[in-house]
């Protein structure tokens, strides 16, 4: 509660501020300007709410998307007026598409100094359009109690309207007059008195869940003897009660579940009988395709990542069921599904399926991915070279337990859907599958990791190079980030694509290897550096406990790697044409 306030501004900000912290905010990202001092002062001076200040507005906006996945609460983002508000812009797209709670504070000048060449100010009202939940902009600061009630409100029900039940980024745009700084003005007599602050927000209580609390399986829809679920990127807060839901979900049914590895249950895979993590290899065979073929899917939350299994699943045209806990279209594959509002995480599986599969269908499935298992097993136990590839294969036993594993976009993902193996360690893996981008990954990391449990990113170089700001937070994280970095000298997924044999334009439009010693680029950071050049020494890093950021770099060749893959799938494929039908 503050002593006294110096100024208008320092009112208005202190006002807003608590609003937010009794409404449950725990943390506010700043970064450094004019127009929005009123707020960072306060929030600065908050002794509750953890301020951090970021220099560059765009890291700023990645480092507050982690913290907020982390901890399943909005993170406040405040900055200044002009150009700096865009730069929140790529976080908010992200967040939007994944669903992640951001509440973005931007600082602007009063409506007398907009439109007439004063320095700084671009329109920021609704700058963000659809990738808000909500958006607004307050009124101009007055001294009175109904605008104060008006701001109390206001704040408050766009902290509810971030978390749910579509959650994801809102924003107030927020006008202020001078003087900016908490200088003490002659004669203020502000309308709320220090004494009378905290009863002002006496009522103002964190949000009560929305969420649909109960799922039953309706027979008619789920009793089906060849059926299928599908479990795509999704990192719950509660993870506990989602594993136990989707465990009683998959025990009910007794179908086939393919889960990609950017979820829980590849991690956890004791509870699940019924996992299958090689189907990105099965369905490259055209007879397993054929024999494996269901009768209906569950999708629980998105889409696993694999191209193959979405263009199976899209040329089946089947009933699909998708739960989630976000009304929206989920479906890229445009079958015949409907949605089903439910939230893993805080809901109850109410009923169960009256006709149980004989089982066989499972079989088939089980049968397949041993083929897959086994094989990958034999060809990463035997493969010496530095293949990328084993280094996803690799973390799935030698993470230690409990660690959080975040993913960048482009060819990670895809190496751990293909290779990140069934484990009991308990890793949380994390990805940015919401718009897929590479944009602030490094940054995201560092959020996750900040006050977290131990937390690794696997990232390509040009993904890591492209957030370099994001390394300014090594100052400011309180944990351990380990970087994992695959420098194949350029975009290693582009190798995968038609567009690498176009020689001529490949290396330098598509491969873009930047040449880059990231020895170099570390000690600019004050980042300790090790490059890693056999599997026995990452077993070693890994087992090693370490404090603040560290890269462990590993140099491969995206030729060759890209070359392995495809013959593996051939291979793996051929073996899979060979086994019996069911």
């Amino acid at each position: 509660m503050p002593a006294a306030f110096a100024n208008l501004n320092d009112l208005w900000a202190a006002t807003l501020v608590e609003a937010l912290f009794r409404k449950g905010l725990t943390t506010a990202v700043t970064c450094p300007g004019s127009r929005s001092s009123p707020l960072t002062f306060a929030f600065a001076r908050h002794p509750e709410i953890e301020a951090i200040s970021v220099l560059d507005e765009r890291s700023a906006g990645f480092f507050a998307l982690g913290i907020a996945r982390r901890s399943g609460l909005p993170v406040a983002l405040v900055c200044t007026s002009g150009s700096a508000v865009a730069n929140f812009f790529p976080a908010v797209v992200e967040a939007s598409e994944s669903g992640t709670p951001l509440l973005l504070l931007t600082a602007d000048r009063p409506p007398e100094l907009r439109d007439c060449s004063a320095g700084q100010t671009i329109d920021q009202t609704k700058l963000f359009g659809g990738y808000v939940r909500k958006q607004m902009e307050l009124a101009v600061a007055e001294n009175s109690l109904p605008l104060l009630r008006h701001l109390r409100q206001t704040v408050g029900s766009h902290f509810d309207r971030a978390l749910g039940p579509d959650s994801g980024p809102v924003h107030l745009n927020i006008p202020l007059r001078d003087p900016l700084a908490p200088v003490a003005v002659d004669d203020f007599e502000p309308a709320l008195s220090s004494d009378g602050f905290a009863s002002f927000f006496s009522e103002a209580n964190p949000p009560r869940s929305a969420s649909v609390t109960s799922m039953a399986l309706d027979a008619d829809h789920f009793a089906v003897e060849r059926g299928l679920i599908l479990v795509g990127p999704e990192a719950p807060v509660g993870e506990e009660r989602w594993l136990d839901n989707l465990a009683r979900i998959a025990d009910s049914l007794g179908w086939p579940l393919l889960s990609d590895a950017l979820n829980p249950t590849r991690s956890h895979a004791a509870r699940f009988a019924n996992l299958i993590c090689g189907y990105d290899f099965i369905l490259r065979s055209k007879e397993a395709r054929s024999e494996l073929r269901p009768d209906r899917i569950l999708v629980v939350g998105e889409f696993p990542t694999s191209k193959v299994l979405r263009e199976w699943v899209s040329s089946l045209d089947i009933p699909i069921t998708l739960v989630g806990k976000r009304l929206r279209n989920a479906d890229p594959t445009h079958s015949r599904s409907t949605a089903l509002l439910f939230d893993l995480e805080t809901g109850e599986i109410e009923g169960t399926s009256r006709v149980r599969p004989d089982g066989s269908f499972l079989a088939s499935w089980k049968s397949a991915d041993s083929v897959v298992r086994n094989s990958l097993q034999k060809r990463m136990t035997n493969e010496s070279g530095m293949f990328e590839g084993k280094l996803a294969w690799m973390l799935s036993s030698c993470l230690p337990k409990g660690s959080d594993l975040c993913v960048s976009n482009s060819m990670p993902p895809r190496d751990m859907e293909f290779y990140f193996a069934p484990n009991a360690r308990g890793i949380r893996v994390r990805g940015s599958r919401g718009a897929n981008g590479i944009d602030g990954i490094l940054s995201t990391a560092i959020g996750v990791a900040h006050r977290g449990r131990p937390t690794y990113l696997l990232t390509g170089d040009l993904a890591l190079l492209h957030d370099s700001n994001g390394a300014l937070l090594a100052k400011s994280l309180f944990g351990s980030l380990t970087i994992l970095l695959v420098n194949n000298s350029g975009g290693g997924i582009f190798e995968m694509l038609p567009v690498s044999s176009f020689s001529d334009v490949f290396e330098k439009h598509f491969a873009t290897d930047q040449e880059i010693d990231f020895s170099n680029w570390a000690r600019t950071y004050g980042i300790a550096h090790r490059l890693v050049e056999s599997w026995n020494e990452m077993k070693e890093e890994l087992a090693a406990e370490s404090s603040g950021i560290r890269i462990l770099e590993i140099r491969t060749d995206r030729k060759a790697d890209s070359a392995l893959r495809r013959k593996w799938f051939s291979e793996i494929s051929e073996l899979l044409s060979k086994l019996p039908a069911s």
